[in-house]
């Protein structure tokens, strides 16, 4: 029977599978009867500290089973939780609290001029505390509160609802087939959605996740892989590429160890995908299209047919997709031709932002996430993506997605990246361009020929700008309005960019 938290599963699994690991560290581990009773004796702890259910906290992520325990305990007390980045300074922690109107923060360091509990504390009082019994949380009640910042800047604290949760692991497992006895690696960070959905989705599924904090320490993921025998890892594309940089070719040896590896959070390289592939030919590769709004709502295997350019795959279980015009209008056939706005329905939709009506009518409409995302279905029922729709170029009549470019230009081996837009011109009003960060050896007559082939020629850039790194998010996504400015000043004062 379906449950309505992800919490009621990890319950029920501490009576069903007591034995199997939860949550593993390199040096930690616990079982779900171990968790469960961690979970019910720190809610016990935090409810004579007078955390109570509605409660408003901020949570410093730690990367650990300390943390995963914390945050369950204070779902199941009933408070709102808001995990945010172990690196936070103490002066924004207090601005976060302040628009979520949290007066409590639990950290491994104390915030002066809040209410502050140390993890360390937190975890020793458990230890020697009672487990408690209380109501598990209903699918209608809140979740947590995921405080992410996008393309624009500007922080937008997200509400979800337990229900969320729950469907959106259910998209993860049936998206990747996982298997009973899935034992997965995530490096990834928990305050943010991808690392924590990945997690759940295993907490669902009653698999077993291992946490890392991040590939700084890259031994420490081997060591992982072999003491537990993982069978999945869920990374991001900078995570992938510095696997390479730092051990080359080492992951192959896991080849039939491992059932799927996901990769979130910004697009993947065309040059790591294809190292990936052929590395590793008997593991599926997934990439999931989503957003904190409405998680995982569309997935990609990389080793399928559907790897075509600009796919990002097909709806996921529990999605509802819906194509709409600017004015919110339904679209029924959207084309290649003419593209329509994404729209994202079903029970993986949150309530909305925080305190900020205006922004959830924006975002939110009649249940479905509105996205800036140009897209159409093709022959084979496949989601293909144009791109951004205030990211479309329009040179000379001529509409050109900066997506489908780049992800040709990061095919070319001789380049670590590339970022493509536009630039004003008296004649033609704007005109394309690109911005690349060139490898050793690389030639830019090459570069110019691998594009005429694959590109038309309206597409090809019309200069080259050469930089040393392309703007990003800390998720990898490209901060298009950093990027125009860039190109904008370069178009006077670079010197070294060649109009062709």
């Amino acid at each position: 029977m379906k449950k309505e938290s992800v919490l009621e599963y990890i319950k029920e699994y501490a009576k069903t599978k007591p034995d199997i690991l939860a949550v593993c560290e390199l040096r930690k581990t616990v079982t779900y009867k171990e968790y469960w009773s961690n979970i019910s004796k720190m809610a016990n702890v935090l409810g004579k500290m007078a955390i109570k259910k509605g409660s408003h906290v901020v949570l410093r992520c730690t990367q650990s089973i300390d943390f995963l325990t914390i945050f369950s305990a204070l779902q199941y007390i009933g408070a709102l939780v808001i995990p945010i980045e172990k690196a936070v300074k103490p002066e924004r922690v207090i601005e976060i609290a302040k628009e979520v109107d949290a007066s409590i923060v639990i950290s491994d360091v104390k915030v002066d001029g809040m209410t502050s509990f140390l993890v360390k504390e937190l975890i020793s009082e458990m230890e020697e505390e009672d487990e408690i019994n209380l109501p598990l949380p209903k699918e209608e009640e809140h979740s947590m509160l995921l405080f992410t910042t996008g393309t624009t800047g500007k922080s937008k604290g997200v509400v979800v609802k337990h229900i969320n949760d729950v469907a959106i692991a259910e998209n993860v497992i049936v998206g990747t087939h996982m298997r009973e006895g899935n034992v997965e690696i995530i490096p990834m960070p928990l305050n943010h959605a991808y690392g924590m959905r990945r997690y759940q989705s295993d907490m669902v599924h009653g698999g077993t996740v291992c946490l890392m904090d991040g590939m700084v320490l890259i031994g420490n993921l081997w060591k992982l892989i072999d003491t537990y025998h993982a069978t999945s890892m869920a990374l991001s594309p900078a995570f992938l590429s510095m696997i390479f940089q730092l051990s080359g070719d080492r992951i192959a040896s896991y080849q039939n160890q491992f059932d799927y590896i996901q990769i979130g959070s910004a697009p993947l390289g065309e040059a790591d995908k294809k190292r990936l592939l052929t590395l590793m030919p008997n593991t599926r590769l997934y990439n999931f299209y989503g957003a904190s709004e409405a998680g995982c709502s569309c997935i990609l295997d990389f080793n399928s047919p559907d790897d075509v350019s600009g796919c990002i795959g097909r709806p996921t279980v529990n999605s509802i997709m819906r194509f709409v015009d600017e004015d919110g209008n339904t679209v029924m056939h959207p084309s290649e031709e003419e593209p329509a706005l994404l729209s994202w329905g079903g029970k993986i939709v949150v309530e909305g932002y925080y305190k900020d009506p205006e922004m959830t009518k924006e975002t939110i409409e009649d249940g479905y996430v509105r996205t800036k995302d140009l897209a159409y279905l093709d022959d084979e029922g496949r989601c293909i993506l144009v791109g951004r729709a205030d990211d479309i170029i329009n040179c000379g009549g001529n509409k050109i997605s900066p997506v489908e470019v780049e992800g040709c230009a990061r095919g070319y081996a001789q380049i670590m990246d590339c970022a493509y837009g536009s630039q004003s011109d008296e004649v033609a009003g704007e005109v394309p361009v690109m911005l690349v960060v060139p490898k050793e050896g690389y030639q830019e007559s090459e570069f110019v020929a691998y594009l005429t082939k694959r590109l038309e020629a309206y597409k090809l850039p019309k200069t080259i700008y050469y930089v040393e790194s392309i703007p990003k998010t800390f998720k990898g996504s490209l901060l298009r309005k950093q990027i125009k400015k860039i190109i904008e000043s370069y178009k006077e004062e670079y010197k070294n960019g060649r109009i062709y």
